[in-house]
């Protein structure tokens, strides 16, 4: 598996409750999970703990078979674990190309290897690499398969999207939610949503904070 969360307990400071109690999920290579559920009930927090941003206060996280914690947050995310947030953060003044080409580039990939596969993801979630507009000038669903696009290019085996299409308009968000599946094949995908639609396009719908029979995912 890329990713297991191992009888995982999760609490705010301060807040008495756990958040997640004894949550164990595991996502394969290739396969989907969409998180679903009403609000405040867990799934960012699962999210962040499954991404390496949370830690748990029992249980443990595996990536690829190996335990995890935040403190191998640096040398894992952006590269073996990627992340698509609902409000995607791009670099206003640079071009769709150079979004996704400059954090390889950070990374130590050279240039040409790091722009052939921009380009590459690029064309994956529909669009065109040659584009040279601002990324400040893009729709928002434009912008959020850059984000997807980004997270996509150094090949992570783990990908975390919270939310992706929350901002978007109902055809946006098909458009924005398809690339994204197309384009994760190669991956473990794990999403949260409210979106019952981008849920259905995934493998497996695990749904928390719901009454038992409303809980049984499909």
């Amino acid at each position: 598996m890329s990713v297991r969360l191992e009888d995982v307990w999760f609490a705010y400071p301060g807040v008495p409750t756990d958040v997640l109690a004894g949550v164990s999920l595991a996502v394969g290579l290739g396969e989907s999970v969409a998180v679903m559920g009403p609000s405040g009930r867990g799934k960012s927090t699962l999210l962040g703990v499954a991404g390496l941003i949370l830690k748990p206060r029992a249980g443990q996280v595996l990536i690829d078979g190996q335990a995890c914690t935040p403190r191998d947050a640096p040398q894992l995310l952006g590269r073996r674990v990627g992340w698509v947030l609902q409000a995607v953060n791009l670099l206003p003044r640079r071009t769709v190309l150079d979004n996704v080409t400059v954090p390889l580039l950070a990374m130590g990939w050279r240039r040409r290897e790091a722009r052939e596969v921009a380009c590459e993801r690029l064309v994956e979630v529909g669009l065109d690499p040659a584009d040279d507009r601002e990324a400040r000038t893009l729709s928002g669903g434009e912008a959020q398969r850059v984000g997807v696009a980004r997270a996509l290019a150094p090949g992570p085996v783990v990908l975390i999207a919270d939310e992706p299409t929350a901002n978007l308009d109902a055809r946006t968000a098909a458009l924005v939610g398809r690339a994204l599946f197309s384009a994760a094949k190669q991956t473990a995908l794990l999403l949260a949503t409210h979106d019952e639609a981008l849920g259905a396009l995934a493998d497996r719908i695990v749904r928390i904070g719901e009454p038992p029979e409303l809980a049984d995912g499909s």
